[in-house]
């Protein structure tokens, strides 16, 4: 997979943006994925919940004591190890500039088979890392992002 980086670790963040002329502030929750070669992937405005999943799973307090989808299927381990059994990996390889979003793939393999969904990226890098699969982001997204970011 010469032509993607592997996620070394998934941070959630929650950016604080002001609306000049409204006095308010906008939360804007993102994803950061650490990657190999020491760069940053950022995925904007995703869930607010899967960020609270993320620094969950990163040992970090969430203030809400309210339960959510992630913490139901934390909370049964044979459907996380049925799960496990199958998914393959996460690649985040695509990116649609007419709707500015871009799309994972999750990979399932029953043994036989390799079957592609395509997803949400941020609900992709959830179930991997519900099930502790690996997550990869294809290298010409990064070097794009990179420039977009340096401008």
């Amino acid at each position: 997979m010469k032509e993607y980086l592997l996620v070394k670790n998934v941070l959630g963040e929650v950016e604080e943006t002001v609306i000049e002329g409204l006095n308010v502030v906008f939360p804007v929750p993102r994803i950061v994925c650490e990657l190999e070669d020491g760069r940053k992937f950022y995925l904007e405005r995703v869930p607010y919940d899967i960020i609270l999943f993320i620094n969950k799973i990163n040992g970090r307090d969430v203030e809400d004591d309210r339960e959510r989808f992630g913490d139901i299927l934390m909370s049964m381990p044979e459907v996380l190890e049925n799960l496990g059994k199958h998914i393959k990996r996460v690649t985040i390889e695509e990116f649609d500039e007419k709707r500015g979003v871009y799309s994972a793939y999750l990979e399932f393999n029953d043994g036989n088979i390799t079957i592609r969904r395509k997803m949400v990226p941020s609900h992709a890098i959830f179930l991997a890392l519900l099930v502790g699969k690996p997550i990869y982001v294809k290298k010409e997204l990064v070097d794009e992002q990179q420039n977009y970011y340096e401008y």
